[in-house]
């Protein structure tokens, strides 16, 4: 059964350069990137909060931050914007190193990443639930949002799909794989200096400690349902684990800090780009022409075929291409549903990546938007020197 509504206009309340669905690590990334190019940015995020699933579900750790070099050296190998983030939240002693990664406080990273936004002048709007892509061709015109303020639109020359869940994509008609996964969360613990168990791990802020819940496996994370479910499920999974936990000698005084405010989504819609990055292409350190950054691995996993082995993660380089679309002109898609297979799974929704794609996918779209010319056909020469510039290691 459907229902229609009777036709109304949608006001166009704002038009930028670039408009970015989605205020993850992605999002911000590449709000930052395209607006220090000289773009006017806006920003649109669902939640009251940046960071998505990293200040949001305390997926804290920044993997992918050190990989495999090609002469057996574990090196560092993410720059750039990251780079910025992890130096400040470490000068603030809101960061930490757990095992290799650095591994920030969520609500000092919430201050940090706001704090950028303000200073380089992208305009943010919270509460935004984007709805629809108005297109004309192979183009977007406008994205439709609702929010407090009622049904809206964004015009905007080029668009940043950083939604995490690949929307602008589906609703511009863009080629994109849907994928299940395992669904997960992560959750805060006070007064927890004495808890000992596997999985427990330390955290910036003294006595607090974080832990991890692998959850249900081959989940539709686009299922409101099925989401519905599992929040209520894991938060009552979470208390109880809370109150078994202050059972421990010297934990009587142990707290919930806080359940997630989201769940652990690995991934749903990823694009079918012009090149998706194959995990058999990382393992053979494939250079490409259009490297746009790096991304390293966990040293002790390795994803492959559905399963986890002990191998070391070797550094591989993304493809601009991965980030652009085969039909839409002015449409890039930079974290977890940019272009890769499902065996890079594991290190290509990690939060170090999603890093390095934003920013890359934000300054190609200010060039874009300066030249007025298809995402397809900037010049990515000047695009890689534009991230030099910025920090990034090619």
């Amino acid at each position: 059964m459907c229902w229609h509504t009777c036709k109304r206009l949608i006001p166009v309340i704002d038009t930028a350069d670039v408009v970015i669905l989605g205020g993850g690590p992605a999002g911000v990334s590449a709000a930052v990137s395209a607006a220090r190019c000289g773009a006017d940015v806006i920003l649109l995020e669902k939640q009251y909060y940046l960071g998505g699933l990293w200040t949001g579900c305390c997926v804290l750790p920044v993997i992918d931050t050190y990989g495999c070099a090609k002469d057996g050296q574990w090196k560092k190998c993410i720059f750039g914007f990251a780079q910025e983030l992890v130096t400040e939240l470490t000068q603030m002693n809101m960061c930490i190193q757990y095992q290799e990664h650095p591994t920030p406080d969520p609500e000092a990273t919430k201050y940090v990443l706001e704090k950028y936004i303000s200073e380089t002048g992208v305009r943010l709007l919270y509460n935004c639930y984007a709805a629809n892509a108005i297109m004309s061709g192979d183009r977007i015109d406008a994205i439709i949002a609702d929010c407090k303020s009622g049904r809206v639109a964004l015009e905007a020359k080029v668009f940043n799909d950083c939604s995490g869940d690949g929307d602008i994509l589906e609703w511009a008609g863009e080629d994109f794989e849907k994928r299940n996964a395992h669904i997960g969360a992560m959750w805060r613990y006070g007064n927890a200096a004495n808890l000992n168990r596997d999985g427990v791990n330390e955290t910036a802020v003294k006595n607090v400690k974080f832990l991890h819940m692998h959850g249900e496996d081959n989940q539709d994370g686009l299922d409101v349902y099925n989401l519905t479910r599992l929040q209520m499920k894991y938060r009552r999974m979470l208390w109880e684990k809370a109150m078994e936990d202050k059972q421990q000698p010297g934990c009587e005084d142990l707290f919930l800090l806080d359940s997630p405010s989201q769940l652990g989504v690995r991934v749903t819609r990823v694009l079918n780009a012009v090149h998706n990055v194959s995990f058999e292409d990382s393992l053979k350190y494939t250079v490409y022409n259009d490297c746009i950054g790096l991304s390293g691995g966990d040293s002790t996993r390795t994803y492959k075929n559905g399963t986890l082995n002990g191998s070391e993660r070797p550094i591989w380089q993304i493809p601009y291409r991965s980030l652009t679309p085969k039909r839409v002109h002015n449409l890039l898609v930079a974290g977890r549903c940019f272009g890769f297979d499902v065996g890079l799974t594991y290190d290509a929704r990690e939060i170090g990546t999603c890093l390095v794609t934003g920013q890359a996918a934000g300054v190609a779209a200010a060039m874009a938007s300066a030249s007025r010319s298809s995402v397809r056909d900037i010049d990515v020469s000047e695009l890689r020197k534009k991230l030099i510039s910025q920090g990034v290691k090619l």
